[in-house]
């Protein structure tokens, strides 16, 4: 296998901002001179993800492939800064602020919309038209077209002023920014966008379905809930967070399941899983 001064590696089941941002920081890299290549060695792809990316002509298949099994190789993380590796992690691009006590060579990790726009923004001549859209595209996702609360006022500014400086069509990031959740299938729908957390021994997962119509299943909910106490148990969770974001009122509901238990709570505004939901989780699970 051809050896790269860099990996880099966005989160398992990757979204939209993990795959935008590899690419991102791979074109980067290799134009200053470094020979890097962004993988994703996730198996599956979430059909969603596949489409809004290629409908921006970036195809995250071509990004797949086994890591390889050198103890020398480095990596740099995107959109997450923990992943065990065979090789040395040396540095992370993350916008999920953690009470961790992270040491590398080089570590960034602040309050942005995306990791996208953290890697373009202040630096858009290092990157063409169509990558400086898709760091746009991203940041829309990950915000839910502005409507998250993991927006940043910063970025939103930027935003503006790259679509009217490209003349991007803001109507149609707006648009795919909002990414409604398809239901039609339980099995699927109850893991969408699934993260995995761990703090210390205690292993923690979340995921989230985005409805203009939040009704569609929460009459459904109950038979569900099983279905996520399973999946607690068969691999070894504290909990797991379940959130429902209505997109007409853009708020959000999150269903803590253990277990033995399901608490649900509610949101009058559309929350950030990474910046409120697994913060609060941590912290509530350090103490004990």
């Amino acid at each position: 296998m051809k050896t790269f001064d860099y990996i880099i590696l966005g989160h398992q089941n990757p979204d939209v901002d993990s795959i935008v941002s590899g690419y991102l920081l791979e074109q980067y890299l290799n134009r200053c001179g470094y020979v890097s290549k962004f993988m994703i060695p996730d198996s599956v792809i979430e059909e969603e993800n596949l489409r809004v990316c290629r409908k921006y002509d970036l195809d995250p298949m071509k990004f797949q492939g086994s890591l390889p099994d050198l103890k020398n190789q480095k990596y740099i993380l995107v959109d997450h800064h923990e992943r065990d590796v065979v090789g040395d992690v040396v540095a992370v691009l993350d916008h999920h602020p953690t009470s961790k006590d992270i040491v590398l060579p080089y570590y960034r990790n602040e309050r942005f919309s995306s990791t996208a726009c953290m890697i373009v923004e202040d630096n858009e001549n290092s990157f063409t038209k169509e990558e400086i859209e898709l760091a746009v595209l991203a940041t829309m996702i990950d915000t839910v077209s502005f409507h998250s609360s993991k927006t940043v006022d910063r970025d939103i500014s930027w935003v503006e002023r790259m679509v009217e400086k490209y003349q991007f069509d803001f109507s149609k990031l707006y648009d795919d920014g909002l990414c409604l959740t398809d239901i039609s299938n339980p099995t699927s729908f109850l893991t969408h966008g699934l993260k995995e957390y761990h703090f210390g021994d205690k292993n923690v997962a979340a995921s989230y379905v985005s409805l203009l119509y939040p009704e569609q299943i929460s009459e459904r909910l109950s038979s569900f809930f099983p279905l996520l106490q399973n999946y607690v148990s068969d691999h070894d969770l504290e909990l797991f967070a379940f959130i429902i974001n209505d997109m007409t009122e853009f708020q959000s509901s999150v269903y803590y399941v253990t277990s033995s238990d399901v608490v649900k709570r509610d949101f009058d505004h559309f929350v950030s899983r990474g910046n409120e939901i697994i913060p609060e989780i941590e912290k509530k699970l350090l103490k004990k």
